[in-house]
């Protein structure tokens, strides 16, 4: 019998743009969700701040704005930490290190002189698969890393809390109703 030759299997680079694309799909998706929550978050403020500053609310004692109150905190919050997640340039709790050879990245974009110069290096780039597996391997870890674990925790607490306000608005509003 003739000895069977042992293919040999290397990483030849085709998947890691679907890993990038599912990375930047599910960083899209958090965004769309982060959107509804402020836009739902706004218009309750909005709705809110109506009710407050109207004259009968004025004049009346605060345990019966309580209600409102804790619906007008808990909308504030809930937009402020939504924003967090849309606007990538105030957030602040974020602790992300850029990989500085990430060619992806704007910043290491602007580095290059010219468009041309940079056209080059990207002509290059497919003949040296060491260097594209390095640039899309610094977009994945910095996407599964540091920009996805932080959107999602914002969105968890920014959702939770708009509801948390919710519920205890309809708690306090129940017993202002009932023992007031």
């Amino acid at each position: 019998m003739a000895k069977e030759k042992k293919e040999q299997k290397h990483f030849d680079g085709r998947v890691w743009a679907n890993i990038l694309d599912f990375n930047v799909n599910l960083d899209s998706q958090l965004i769309s969700k982060s959107n509804f929550i402020f836009g739902a978050s706004t218009l309750i403020l909005i709705f809110v701040l109506n009710q407050l500053l109207s004259i009968d609310t004025l004049n009346s004692v605060f345990i019966v704005k309580l209600p409102l109150i804790i619906l007008l905190l808990g909308a504030f919050i809930s937009a402020l930490l939504s924003m967090l997640i849309i606007l990538p340039k105030i957030r602040i709790f974020s602790k992300k290190d850029r990989i500085k050879e990430d060619i992806f990245y704007y910043k290491n974009i602007s580095k290059f002189y010219s468009r041309k110069q940079f056209n080059k290096y990207l002509e290059n780039l497919p003949l040296n698969n060491q260097k594209i597996g390095e640039a899309y391997a610094n977009q994945v870890y910095s996407l599964a890393i540091h920009i996805l674990p932080f959107k999602f925790k914002m969105l968890k607490i920014s959702g939770w809390t708009l509801i948390a306000s919710i519920f205890l608005s309809i708690i306090a509003y129940g017993f202002v109703f009932f023992f007031v």
